[in-house]
């Protein structure tokens, strides 16, 4: 349950990052990941559409990005959920699909979406085979300043992504959520800007 939530979280979060343009603090991240997206309940999967292949196609650009009949049309289908944010002074709203291919239960794809175009995305959910378990020293081994591929090379491909690009600031999220050497409710994130790493955050993971 309590990886469910985060993963909730973790939406939250990436969605409301677009409205610094500094690096996310980990008290930032902490209240920016208190708000949650609303989601319907799990729908059985209609088709494959609704896919990582398809979440990265998604134009998550301030002004230009992809409309919501773009990615409608893309994934398939009309979302399953609507929900109304409001990051500062953007009024928003999350499109929320479920049933993603792949992916465990409870597994979504989300889109936000503020004066008709897409300003962040993210898909949680997905399964991955690792070759070996996730060590704490691993994540530890982590240091601000490292690319992706150089994160990925320690820990392998995540659980989750995230995106948001507004007011000149991207922001890339990884989350980790499975072959971790501890408990089953072990989990981190890391932060990126600019392909370098700037903050990361682990729970029950040390």
């Amino acid at each position: 349950m309590k990886k469910k939530v985060l993963l909730i979280a973790f939406a939250a979060l990436a969605l409301t990052a677009c409205s610094s343009k500094k690096a996310t603090t980990d008290s930032e991240s902490d209240k920016k990941a208190a708000s949650s997206i609303s989601s319907s309940n799990v729908v059985k999967q209609t088709s494959n559409k609704i896919n990582l292949t398809n979440y990265k196609k998604i134009k998550v650009v301030e002004k230009t990005g992809s409309t919501p009949s773009q990615v409608t049309d893309l994934l398939g289908r009309e979302a399953d959920a609507k929900s109304k944010a409001k990051t500062s002074k953007l009024k928003a709203t999350i499109y929320t699909w479920e049933g993603v291919q792949n992916g465990s239960a409870g597994a979504n794809l989300a889109v936000e979406f503020a004066n008709g175009v897409a300003i962040a995305k993210q898909i949680s959910g997905l399964v991955v085979n690792r070759s070996k378990q996730i060590t704490p020293k691993d994540y530890k081994s982590l240091k601000k300043g490292m690319t992706q591929e150089e994160v990925e090379a320690i820990v392998g491909k995540p659980n989750g992504y995230s995106e948001s690009d507004y007011s000149n600031s991207e922001v890339v999220l990884w989350l980790y959520t499975s072959g971790l050497k501890s408990d089953d409710q072990a989990n981190f994130y890391v932060t990126f800007q600019k392909n370098k790493l700037v903050a990361k955050k682990a729970q029950n993971f040390n």
